[in-house]
């Protein structure tokens, strides 16, 4: 795992949550629809931060381009921009739909043994245990798609496994889901995995189990099996 994986990054920049602490006042103070006066006093007094701090947040939130700024004669006023409401609308939107289970095709291909040894690791190994009560196999099944695998599960519960620090090393959150493997007619629950820090682009997942699954399913480099998020 030797790169900074870019799904964690995301392709957008920063995300309206990085400016929650501004942009939901705004919005209780209808500033969804047209401007209002919010100072820098008002804010930290809600954020419980001092006035300074909170107009640097609502300047960076500004410069972030979240919000819309123009002065009044009273002042300067606010409201949300485009971009905050569009990224608002389409995380408000999860709510009111269950995600539907698709599945992906994916190519069986080896990898260069680097699942065997984070799962090896005390520090991942307990924690998936915890989350998913099941001893991981030492090893992951690896997969690549046409398209990218992290998208298709993203409207599904994310199970989050902590990085922590060892032996002067550090190592990485992974993001990881509940799936299951179809192949031939078998069919085999299983944990999807994405690391932080990866050697593989966003059309790749990791794939974990109780038991190996190349034996289990009997795969080989080059199968095709497809991979479906699935809910708890």
């Amino acid at each position: 795992m030797v790169a900074q994986n870019k799904m964690f990054l995301g392709n957008y920049g920063e995300r309206w949550f990085d400016f929650a602490d501004v942009l939901v006042p705004l919005v209780e103070f209808g500033g969804l629809h047209g401007y209002v006066r919010l100072s820098g006093s008002s804010l930290g007094s809600l954020l419980g931060i001092s006035q300074q701090a909170a107009a640097r947040r609502l300047i960076k939130a500004a410069e972030a381009g979240f919000v819309n700024k123009r002065q009044s004669v009273f002042g300067f006023e606010y409201m949300l921009s485009d971009k905050a409401k569009n990224q608002l609308s389409g995380f408000l939107s999860t709510f009111s739909k269950r995600p539907e289970p698709k599945r992906i095709d994916a190519k069986v291909f080896s990898g260069v043994g680097e699942g065997r040894f984070f799962l090896e690791l005390r520090g991942y190994r307990k924690q998936f245990e915890q989350i998913y009560d099941f001893k991981p196999y030492p090893g992951t099944l690896n997969l690549k798609a046409k398209q990218s695998v992290l998208d298709l599960f993203k409207p599904f519960p994310t199970k989050i496994v902590n990085g922590f620090r060892t032996g002067g090393r550090t190592y990485g959150l992974v993001l990881s889901y509940k799936a299951r493997i179809h192949y031939n007619g078998q069919n085999q629950e299983c944990v999807a995995v994405f690391p932080q820090i990866s050697r593989y682009g966003d059309e790749t997942v990791e794939v974990i189990a109780p038991t190996s699954l190349r034996k289990k399913l009997g795969l080989a480099d080059g199968d095709i099996v497809e991979l479906e998020p699935i809910l708890d």
